[in-house]
């Protein structure tokens, strides 16, 4: 069953921003679906047991943006 992860980011701020983000999330081993919203400036990702939260907070950091706080924390 996968989990689910929200984070919250206020950098994102336009298109290439969530483009950026998208691309770097969706870039690892594990994740489904990688959603990022210009509007509530949030990061929702599907992903199994090949992923891990760590690994996907790094990720968003590396498209240059700033995890505010965890909007959701994980679920499984």
């Amino acid at each position: 069953m996968p989990k689910a992860l929200i984070r919250a980011v206020p950098g994102i701020t336009c298109g290439q921003c969530r483009q950026a983000i998208e691309g770097a999330i969706g870039a690892l081993p594990g994740v489904t679906v990688a959603d990022v919203s210009t509007g509530t400036r949030a990061v929702a990702v599907l992903y199994d047991a090949a992923a891990e939260p760590a690994g996907i907070d790094a990720a968003i950091r590396r498209a240059g943006c700033r995890i505010e706080q965890s909007a959701g924390g994980s679920t499984s």
